[in-house]
């Protein structure tokens, strides 16, 4: 499986993960200028800013691992042009959160 399609299956079941939780899904994978955001969900009232990380292994590190201070900064300013473009207000609740999804097959296991 190549790192693409890996990825959207991993967005695919965090996004998954989100509604069964009770989120609401409001956009997946929202470019502009400043970044960009895998999922924006909302539960409650609360606006949650979603990275994905989806690995086939732990070689590289934890998922998690992969979502830099530099990361971050560009998903606040993402999540900031969102705000601006859809209208929310200042008040409004707003998280970040990031889900590892780690794939791992074994064939043959037993």
């Amino acid at each position: 499986m190549n790192s693409s399609t890996l990825g959207k299956c991993g967005e695919d079941f965090a996004a998954d993960i989100l509604e069964a939780e009770g989120c609401t899904v409001l956009e997946r994978n929202f470019r502009c200028r400043a970044g960009e955001i895998d999922i924006i969900a909302e539960k409650n009232g609360e606006l949650y800013f979603v990275e994905v990380k989806t690995r086939s292994g732990l070689g590289a590190g934890r998922p998690a691992e992969a979502v830099t201070f530099q990361k971050q900064r560009r998903i606040r300013r993402a999540a900031s042009v969102y705000l601006q473009n859809h209208g929310s207000r200042r008040e409004q609740l707003c998280s970040f959160h990031v889900i590892e999804v780690l794939y791992h097959h074994i064939p043959h296991a037993f």
